[in-house]
């Protein structure tokens, strides 16, 4: 078993495949999550309560703060969530001070460089045609990228010879591959292996993307799935990766998938098989610790499409809420607004008193509470007639250090003149959603 108690530190923490790792693991009852991450705005802040902020890892301290922050928080385990990070973590694996959630350095080694990751592999499954820039057989465009790269990050599509020159002429040549442009569709794989082979294998597709992260994507299934996962059993049988890890195919102007590249960490859209069931951030501590591991995947169709979420500081304290009831918790009189009660359920978390004051006119007005399942929320209940004033019940009970929430313009209006206090109604609730663990 592992201890009671695993401290985790997520570096940096506000990446996509650091928040990626955090909705992974903040609730497992065994993990302690820690965020480290490089001095600056991220989103870090606003996903945990404690923030360690390091230097850049291009900096001579980093290292030596970064050590600091492992013996203060007694962690130990880091989960890199960048690939140059982990370029830099195994450079100082064997003086660091815990241990990482990573497989071997050389088969890292072999990964962060995709013109070994070609070479390895292309006599197991099919991979880009490489070009020396001096080729006389380079068929335009072609696909220029970093041979240690992340991401699409400096990646370019040449149109011909002479921009291709240009393209070099302030850059040197041997950290760049250029290689047969794959115009087709490309799909992401996530893999998850133990020293005896894949746990867990699946194709998903990579659909509007966006900052290199896929904003649309599903499950592949059928002879598209097939050949990708025998794809990942050729790869795992010359890189024997422990853990979870991704490789990404593209399609040629034939229809052949030919390899992109390996990569061992965590892909932010994972989490498409996360919610079926696999867990790739705790099952990869599960096998570093050489734990067996069992998986229990639901037989779902599903899909993925992100936006963007927002999430709020501010220098907002309250230790009560005032809440209305109806066009607020309840909707058109039928429908609970679930983010009032993820609010309400924060507040409760944070011993934050709940009054709930309405003009609402059911006849059993407890029992209709009691049916919405939510007459225990409230630590006091206000029912108010029509005429009477809800600012003199506020007045009355104590309004200092607290918020009101009502839909009605008008009594918002009212309390913000006469009580100055904040007012929010449904629409400005997402500014008090907290999600810092």
């Amino acid at each position: 078993m592992i201890q009671e108690n695993w401290n985790v530190l997520v570096f940096p923490a506000g990446t996509e495949h650091g928040l990626e790792i955090w909705k992974s693991l903040k609730d497992c009852k065994e993990i302690e999550l820690f965020a480290a991450t490089v001095k600056g705005i991220n989103h870090s802040e606003y996903i945990y309560t404690n923030v360690h902020y390091l230097p850049s890892v291009y900096e001579n301290d980093w290292f030596i703060k970064l050590q600091d922050i492992i013996e203060e928080c007694k962690i130990d385990i880091i989960y890199p969530a960048n690939s140059f990070v982990i370029d830099k973590l195994i450079e100082k694996r064997d003086i660091l001070k815990c241990r990482l959630a990573l497989p071997s350095n050389d088969l890292i080694k072999i990964t962060r460089s995709k013109l070994n990751t070609i070479e390895i592999l292309k006599e197991s499954i099919p991979t880009p045609e490489i070009y020396s820039i001096n080729s006389e057989f380079i068929q335009y465009p072609v696909f220029v990228k970093p041979v240690n790269g992340y991401g699409s990050q400096n990646s370019n599509i040449i149109e011909s010879e002479e921009i291709l020159n240009i393209y070099f002429r302030d850059k040197n040549i041997n950290e760049y591959i250029i290689q047969e442009l794959l115009p087709g569709r490309e799909y992401s794989i996530d893999c998850i292996s133990d020293k005896n082979g894949l746990i867990y294998c699946s194709p998903r597709t990579r659909e509007r993307i966006r900052m290199g992260t896929s904003m649309h994507s599903e499950i592949v299934q059928g002879e598209i799935k097939d050949i990708l996962i025998n794809y990942a059993n050729k790869i795992f049988s010359k890189i024997p990766i422990t853990g979870a890890w991704f490789f990404q195919v593209k399609e040629d102007r034939n229809g052949k998938f030919k390899l992109l590249e390996v990569e061992i960490r965590i892909a932010g859209t994972m989490s498409l098989n996360r919610v079926l069931g696999i867990n790739f951030p705790l099952l990869s501590l599960y096998i570093f610790e050489n734990l067996n591991v069992h998986t229990l995947i639901n037989n779902i169709n599903i899909k993925i499409d992100r936006c963007l979420l927002n999430r709020y500081s501010h220098n907002l304290n309250f230790n009560k809420v005032f809440i209305d009831l109806d066009e607020t918790i309840i909707m058109s009189g039928k429908r609970i607004n679930t983010d009032i009660i993820k609010f309400l359920f924060q507040c409760v978390n944070k011993g934050i008193l709940i009054v709930l004051i309405s003009k609402n006119l059911s006849e059993h007005k407890t029992e209709y509470l009691r049916k919405l399942r939510i007459h225990d929320l409230f630590d006091d209940i206000f029912w108010l007639d029509e005429k009477e004033n809800k600012c003199d019940y506020l007045i009355k009970y104590g309004f200092e250090n607290s918020i009101f929430i009502d839909d009605s313009f008008s009594t918002r209006q009212e309390v913000s003149l006469k009580l100055s206090i904040p007012t929010f109604d449904c629409s400005m609730i997402e500014m008090l959603i907290d999600d810092r663990i």
